[in-house]
């Protein structure tokens, strides 16, 4: 039934670009409305912030996220057009092109795979001694020395910096920490050399320009929160409150000793990597490694590890450059589906709900398995269940670029369709479905393939930007399906094969008498696993009622401090955004044990030392796809790194042997990997670092029993080396 419907706009379009480029689907997108302008005609003013471009020499650029072949480049093509190259991060490179020059810009032979506006959107006092990190400030537990994170730079990539803050002073208010800010989003000011954009201030032209530029978020706290549980040192002396059961509490975060770096980034892809970048010369620049924290995401890309953005960090990462990022906050919304077509051939429908916060729509990101195809369509029904309205199926092996806009009786209906066949670094095909319905009629996405295994993740979108917001799909139409709350880790973050992921949990509280309350997962934490079949999170931390610094700038806080005569406040938030900080404080107190760890080592660490309790339950070396490996246990994880220092560079691998029972009374029963080459060593620590036992084999393939009765009842850490990898498990002796 299609009565009263009036088809007011209808545009079809499938790209063919003269290049081998693949683009993705909003450069596609952009790439049209380019080719449909009139010579002259200037760029429509709403482009500015919809694409997040940028003013150089007086022309608008925007920015591009590029895989190239480097001996196929034509610079003198990218010079004559005005695109400017910043960053290379091995075969991901940078640009800002002029938006005039775009479909001339893909031309350029050397260009693989393009990304053209990929935005990204942030996620929204127990927290210490719940991960053992005042342990390690203390130097506890047989540590060789306290670390506070000294001679480490940590980097928090975010919105809403209050660079005046005490918090980023040193524990006595006499050192300033923060050595440099880059706020990308600033229109006037001095970028940072070898780049044309934003602002750049160093050390004390921080206290100057005071906090960071209100962009399209608006005035924020986000990354002052963020950053001051990363790395704040408490504000001052005077700065004690009482918190719960701790009448003299500080406020403190995991490295009060770091170096910091803040970034208030530009919603593009490209902007991040020349984030990353930015902090790497400086880190090698003063001889130190660093750490990044990324409490943002989006739902827009295949969750598989494999967009440029990745990629990007995949070349970026190795010994102390270190990637941490936050799960996302997806855990109760059922904004996923997925569907095997080669398994389940009947047409997918399920019913697409607008996020109450949204205030244009929804975006409906579906991405196909490799080398296959599908198709989507959005129907209207009435509250009977009747059709009112359905579009075209849209097929991705067109790669359709669409802008419909309907009239339904006095409603209208607008849909943008943006597709790519195959994406370069994993031949999966996928669309992008932007909906806004105006009426009350229901919407209903209908999809079909004959071979592709679909995924889908609907998230709020907004009127100028998008978000990682999910939005329920459901069941409330005859023979839809509802969604579920897998797959729901963001990107980069969540889905990086080199970033270590963080989930979030309420931190215990202890109570004078003995009472331990909380310490159960946060609802809210995102779940595992990655498209490809990878647990995630791999690490949790607490992430409710966290306090941290908040922006005097623009925030009303719960706590006040005076300083100066000037007040400074700090408020309780929750989210991944405020665990995934914890831990990347933590790796900053590995670093400052052992500056040249890896990702890998890193996350290997972390996994193996985490700690278990009734609440994470027994947790095998597998993981769990909402614990990952268990609790953050920072003066566990500083122990190995400290064990850690002293085994040559190897490659980290998580299979090269097994051990169980965890926890045991009695014995472990340890088996080596048949993979394992050559000579192989076995050794176990107390947490002391002491060692309990050390074997060696020739070869892999060996299994053994080590007896661990006389042993202390605690945790214990394996180590096995072959002359090229190594591996870590945790396991707990109990009496």
């Amino acid at each position: 039934m299609q009565k009263g419907l009036l088809l007011f706009v209808s545009v079809f379009i499938s790209v063919q670009l003269v290049a081998q480029v693949r683009v993705n689907a909003p450069g596609k997108f952009l790439v049209e409305q380019l080719r449909n302008m009139e010579p002259g005609e200037a760029i429509p003013a709403h482009w500015v912030q919809d694409y997040d471009l940028v003013k150089i020499s007086g022309a608008y650029h925007i920015g591009v996220l590029a895989m190239v072949d480097e001996e196929l480049i034509d610079d003198a093509h990218l010079e004559s057009l005005g695109a400017i190259n910043r960053t290379q991060a091995g075969n991901i490179w940078t640009f800002r092109v002029p938006v005039l020059n775009v479909v001339s810009f893909l031309q350029n032979p050397g260009l693989l795979q393009v990304e053209i506006a990929e935005p990204v959107a942030p996620f929204l006092d127990e927290n210490i001694p719940s991960a053992r990190v005042d342990s390690v400030h203390l130097g506890l537990g047989g540590l060789q020395q306290a670390y506070k994170g000294e001679g480490v730079v940590v980097a928090v990539i975010d919105w809403g910096f209050d660079y005046t803050h005490p918090v980023f002073y040193d524990e006595n208010l006499e050192n300033y920490r923060l050595v440099r800010a880059w706020d990308q989003n600033k229109l006037d000011g001095t970028p940072p050399a070898g780049y044309d954009f934003g602002a750049e201030y160093i050390e004390q032209d921080l206290l100057i320009a005071q906090h960071d530029t209100d962009y399209v978020f608006g005035p924020g706290t986000h990354g002052t929160h963020v950053a001051g549980i990363a790395g704040g040192a408490g504000g001052g002396p005077d700065a004690v409150f009482s918190l719960g059961p701790n009448p003299e509490a500080r406020i403190m975060g995991a490295a009060p000793e770091s170096d910091l770096i803040f970034i208030s980034l530009r919603r593009d892809a490209p902007s991040l990597i020349d984030g990353f970048n930015y902090i790497k010369n400086y880190a090698e620049s003063v001889g130190k490694p660093f750490v990044v924290n990324m409490s943002f995401g989006s739902h827009l890309g295949p969750h598989d590890g494999n967009d440029l953005k990745n990629v990007g960090i995949d070349n970026l990462q190795g010994p102390g450059r270190i990637f941490v990022g936050s799960a996302g906050n997806n855990g109760t919304g059922n904004f996923h589906l997925d569907r095997d077509f080669a398994s389940n051939p009947d047409t997918l429908m399920t019913v697409v709900n607008i996020h109450g916060s949204s205030d244009w729509g929804q975006t409906l990101s579906m991405w196909g398995s490799e080398n296959s195809s599908f198709s989507a369509s959005v129907r209207l029904v009435n509250s009977a269940d009747e059709t009112i309205f359905q579009t075209p199926f849209y097929h991705t092996a067109l790669e359709p670029q669409i802008n419909d806009f309907f009239l339904v009786g006095n409603d209208s209906l607008y849909i943008r369709v943006q597709s790519t066949a195959a994406f370069t670094t994993n031949d999966k095909p996928n669309i992008r479905l932007e909906v806004r319905n105006t009426s009350n009629l229901k919407i209903v996405l209908i999809a079909a393939s004959n071979d592709s295994h679909l995924h889908i993740w609907s998230n709020a979108r907004m009127q100028n930007r998008y978000t990682n917001w999910g939005s329920n799909l459901t069941s409330n139409y005859p023979g839809a399906v509802a969604g579920n709350t897998e797959y729901a880790p963001g990107e980069p973050a969540g889905c990086g094969k080199h970033v270590i992921t963080v989930g979030a949990y309420r931190a215990e509280r202890v109570f004078p008498n003995g009472t331990v309350l909380y310490g159960a997962l946060a609802g809210f934490s995102s779940r595992g696993p990655t498209v490809d079949g990878r647990v995630k999170p791999d690490i949790t931390s607490g992430g409710v009622d966290v306090w941290s610094a908040v922006n005097s700038f623009t925030t009303a806080g719960q706590l006040a401090v005076e300083v100066d005569g000037n007040t400074y406040e700090f408020s309780r938030f929750d989210g991944t955004s405020m665990s995934g900080p914890l831990v990347a404080g933590i790796v900053a107190l590995m670093l400052d044990a052992n500056p040249q760890l890896t990702s890998l080592e890193a996350r290997e660490i972390l996994r193996s030392t985490a700690r278990l309790d009734q609440h994470t339950g027994d947790i095998g070396p597998e993981g769990t796809l909402d614990w990952g490996w268990g609790k953050a246990h920072a003066l566990a994880a500083v122990l190995a790194s400290e064990i850690v220092s002293s085994v040559p560079e190897k490659e980290v691998d998580a299979e090269l042997f097994s051990a169980w029972p965890n926890p045991t009374t009695d014995v472990i029963n340890i088996a080596i990997s048949q993979q394992a080459q050559g000579q192989v060593w076995v050794n176990i620590f107390d947490m002391s670092g002491k060692l309990e036992h050390s074997t060696s084999f020739n070869q892999g393939g060996e299994f053994f029993t080590v007896p661990v009765g006389h042993l202390p009842a605690g945790m214990y850490l394996i180590r096995v080396d072959t002359d090229k990898q190594t591996s870590f498990r945790r396991v707990v002796v109990s009496r």
